[in-house]
């Protein structure tokens, strides 16, 4: 093998559904190595969603490196409603991060979902030092106030939130209830 076809990524894009035991299995495990909390961390406590809908796979050399999960879901913005590719989980193997690998699958999943249409917007959560790096994949803070359901309550969400438009529809003003739990 090449050095050069070492660092092609390739990708695939994967619906929930139709995942094996052992891709699963590698997605998780991925998710684990690039989250996974230092000893005597704790954990946040908030209430994620389960509700990926399909998923972005970068390979290298037949090995999953890089990935995100998209949750499907109408969210709710000033009386509107609009339809939402929620982008989580965007994660890279430690092994393979800082080589541009989660921005190649970023990108590559905006085009899949300009491709299968219906989104208005990709729309991610993200901590304040990461608002530059998905800034240069084209998303643009939002800054509306976003209330989420934790534990059957609805609360106000203090997360920096991102999107992505994908069918020419400006971002609309007033608050945001994403209609569930974040993803």
């Amino acid at each position: 093998m090449t050095i050069q076809e070492e660092t092609k990524l390739q990708i695939t894009f994967e619906d929930v559904v139709s995942l094996s035991k052992e891709l699963r299995e590698e997605i998780d495990a991925v998710d684990h190595l690039a989250f996974c909390y230092q000893e005597g961390e704790e954990d946040d406590g908030i209430e994620w969603a389960n509700a990926t809908t399909w998923f972005a796979l970068g390979w290298l050399g037949g090995r999953l490196v890089s990935q995100l999960g998209v949750v499907d879901r109408t969210i709710y913005i000033g009386g509107q409603s609009l339809s939402i590719a929620g982008i989580g989980g965007v994660a890279t193997h430690p092994d393979f991060q800082r080589r541009g690998f989660a921005a190649i699958v970023l990108q590559a999943a905006a085009e899949q979902m300009r491709r299968l249409g219906g989104y208005d917007f990709a729309m991610l959560y993200c901590n304040p030092k990461l608002i530059p790096y998905y800034a240069k994949s084209g998303y643009r803070q939002a800054l509306n106030l976003i209330y989420i359901l934790q534990y059957g309550q609805r609360v106000l969400f203090n997360d920096h939130q991102m999107v992505l438009p994908l069918s020419g529809k400006p971002w609309p003003e007033g608050d945001v209830d994403v209609n569930g739990p974040p993803w």
